[in-house]
């Protein structure tokens, strides 16, 4: 029996397994929960504080660490899933110090896996494809600074994005792949074994208005990620700071809860996790530099000034000088950093 629990508003509840088993032999709550005590006297409650509501007319899941503040992540669940289907890995998230809020598109609610226009027909997915993913977060992020939830988020101004397959799609729309989804306070984007490839073939990547994205793909995730990291594909055309891992033997289901996946969530954890703290709480990016022991394939081309010039590539890293001017004194410089110590 699965004896660990999730503090669900005031109340423990048992995770799935546990719940059902529990349901069957009990006649009500409180006999339910008086079992689960008995069989697990010794659980270990998770950090995190899960709440469902409606925001903005949007039904809506929200994790968060405690009754502090903390960054907003905004999470867009895969196609004909919901945030549930995920809970590993929002769960992580927000026992890390965030406030992890997850629309429940109209996909979750119907089960429909089948986009707007054929995914086997990229070049003409439009800014009206699954368009409703868009209004849901656009709603969301309106109404939530007027929310009981208000309290709970550090800084509306700058917030992460994170999203799964669909979601992955959804949260680049709203960095600015499709112009008219554009969402300005996203600035961090996490896209989880994305679907990507109308931005690719329609060349919409460079119009991502974010300063930090992160993917993550699977040797296995045949559909997703070999155009993802293939040679000029989707990652090299991101603007830096951007951050790339693959999983050695992760499927397109690695992201979801279940069998599939649980042996990968605490290393993909580390690097989500990293890129947060690193992009939302003035963290250090050490963590995006490690090679996990899942990791077939790790890249990173950081951007510390902010001028979408990796710093492997800027003549002046610590200055912004998107226009590369070179110094006119000092070879290999550029003439923004000319007057400062070597190293600027």
């Amino acid at each position: 029996m699965n004896c660990s629990f999730k503090l669900h508003g005031t109340a423990p509840v048992a995770l799935e397994a546990a719940r059902k088993r529990t349901t069957r032999l009990a006649r009500s709550r409180t006999a339910g929960l008086t079992l689960f005590l008995a069989l697990c006297p010794a659980v270990t409650a998770l950090a995190d504080v899960l709440a469902t509501d409606t925001i903005g007319s949007v039904d809506v899941e929200i994790r968060r660490a405690g009754e502090g503040t903390y960054p907003l992540v905004i999470f867009s669940h895969g196609m004909g899933g919901c945030p549930g289907s995920n809970d590993a890995i929002l769960s992580a998230l927000a026992d890390r110090g965030f406030i992890v809020v997850a629309p429940k598109h109209k996909d979750c609610i119907s089960g429909n896996t089948t986009p707007d226009v054929a995914w086997s027909d990229p070049s003409n997915w439009t800014d009206l494809t699954n368009s409703d993913r868009r209004d849901d977060i656009h709603a969301v992020l309106d109404a939530l600074p007027y929310s009981t939830y208000e309290q709970y988020v550090e800084d509306f101004e700058r917030v992460g994005c994170m999203g799964y397959s669909m979601g992955g799609y959804t949260c680049m729309g709203l960095a600015g792949a499709w112009s008219t989804w554009t969402r300005d306070e996203i600035r961090a984007v996490a896209a989880l074994s994305p679907w990507h490839r109308p931005y690719l073939v329609q060349d919409r990547v460079g119009g991502m208005t974010n300063d930090q994205t992160l993917y993550q793909g699977g040797t296995r995730d045949i559909a997703i990620t070999p155009q993802l990291i293939q040679s000029n594909g989707t990652y090299d055309q991101t603007w830096p700071a951007r951050y790339a891992q693959v999983f050695e033997g992760a499927g397109h289901f690695a992201w979801r809860d279940g069998v599939l996946g649980e042996g990968f969530h605490s290393q993909m954890s580390h690097y989500i996790g990293s890129f947060f703290d690193a992009y939302l709480k003035n963290g250090s990016t050490e963590g995006l530099e490690a090679m996990e022991s899942l990791v077939s394939t790790l890249d990173f081309e950081h951007d510390t000034d902010g001028d979408r010039v990796g710093d492997s590539m800027d003549n002046c890293p610590l200055v912004a000088n998107p226009d590369q001017t070179p110094s006119t004194l000092s070879p290999g410089q550029g003439l923004a950093c000319e007057d400062l110590p070597p190293g600027c």
